[in-house]
């Protein structure tokens, strides 16, 4: 009985042992099972089939499908838009000049029943609001067919990041809107009313921002290049850890910054053109305000555009730099302050601007070639400058509002 209670202790001895061994065990496994919730608490997935992503520091994060559907409704709206546009205005270049003949009175002309033939002679060949309209809808489609390929299939793939990032918004949109600013600086060195810039800004200017677009352009094929040639099929990663993705980014910030920037000048050019017209000072508040709206407006509201985006970039590279574990390509600011509203504002701001058919000679928008010629003439061909200013007015208004 001795012997058999010695060994049930032995046992037991042995036992305690195993128990110790077991319960280190246990809690060495608890430990790493610790580690492992923590480190999936600070990463947010995308996907059930995705790998794990960093957390993001611009919002919630959205799901690549709901992104995916929201794009394709913006660009396929935009498309349409730009289609019916595109339209008119090569429906001006394959139709006949329209000459329009205007019955004016002793109130203009200070002379009774003169007839005065305004020639609107619609511009032949390749210009430079078609080229707008044609690269805008380039544009379109691109992003289109890279936000239905994240609908299909609900993750950022190459295609679809190369299509909407590199392409879509680092190459065709800024060649897009540079056009557009470039235009506004050629209509506005054109124009003759108070002009007092030297004519160095209007070179100068639009230099700068042909060097922007090569930078940008450049930058952003050699990220298209490292990805596709690349082995890394996520794209999380090769935004983590590529150094041409943190220099495309900086290069584009400040790409859309100094385009924020020469828009800004541009619009201070037009306002103190318009301003300065012998007998703006006289036209009525509603007036003024017709005009300056018509012109200023969208060349204010593409410059807050293009600072907006410069920002969400220049905050994604130093989020990059500073706190590697977190970004802001993945949340609902990113999408709305980065992507949509400097894609929708610029796009349809220029659709306005460039609402006219091209015409010979050049004007500015808004301010008719009659207007800018009686302006320049001599005191003494006018009886009443206010009232010859206050008419030209309404008949630029009438003339817009028949064409568009």
């Amino acid at each position: 009985m001795s012997l058999d209670t010695s060994s049930i202790a032995m046992e037991r001895g042995g036992g305690g042992d195993g128990d110790t061994e077991a319960s280190a065990y246990t809690g060495e496994s608890m430990m790493y099972a610790q580690h492992a919730t923590i480190y999936a608490q600070q990463n947010v997935y995308y996907t059930a089939d995705t790998t794990p992503q960093l957390q993001s520091a611009a919002g919630q994060t959205l799901t690549f499908r709901i992104s995916g559907i929201v794009g394709i409704c913006i660009t396929g709206i935009l498309w349409i838009i730009v289609s019916w546009r595109l339209l008119y205005h090569y429906s001006g270049w394959w139709s006949k000049c329209c000459k329009k003949k205007e019955q004016q009175g002793q109130e203009i002309l200070g002379e009774e029943d003169e007839e005065v033939v305004i020639n609107h002679l619609r511009t032949d060949g390749f210009t430079m609001k078609r080229l707008l309209h044609i690269m805008l809808w380039i544009t379109m489609i691109v992003q289109g067919v890279g936000y239905a390929d994240m609908v299909r299939t609900d993750v950022s793939n190459k295609l679809n990041y190369t299509l909407l990032d590199i392409v879509g918004r680092g190459i065709l949109e800024f060649t897009t809107f540079v056009i557009g600013t470039i235009h506004w600086f050629n209509v506005t060195s054109k124009a003759r009313a108070g002009a007092s810039e030297k004519k160095v800004m209007f070179t100068l200017l639009p230099l700068i921002l042909v060097f922007a677009t090569v930078a940008v352009t450049v930058c952003s094929i050699f990220e298209a290049v490292v990805l596709l040639a690349g082995h890394s099929e996520d794209i999380h990663e090769f935004r983590s850890t590529s150094k041409i993705h943190r220099i495309t980014l900086i290069v584009e910030s400040s790409g859309w910054g100094i385009h924020a920037v020469v828009v800004s000048i541009c619009g201070g050019m037009v306002y103190k053109r318009i301003s300065s017209l012998p007998t703006f000072s006289q036209v009525r508040s509603r007036a003024k305000r017709n005009i300056i709206t018509k012109m200023i407006i969208p060349i204010f509201f593409c410059a807050l555009s293009y600072a907006l985006r410069s920002a969400w970039m220049a905050a994604d590279f130093a989020s990059r730099i500073l706190r590697p574990d977190s970004t802001f390509e993945s949340g609902l600011g990113w999408w709305i302050g980065n992507c949509w509203i400097p894609t929708i504002v610029p796009s349809m701001m220029l659709l306005y601007s460039i609402r006219k058919r091209d015409r010979e000679p050049g004007m500015i928008d808004g301010v008719s070639e009659t207007l800018l010629q009686r302006i320049n003439a001599e005191p003494q061909d006018y009886d009443d400058p206010f009232q010859s200013f206050h008419t030209l007015i309404i008949e630029d208004e009438n003339a817009t509002i028949g064409s568009s």
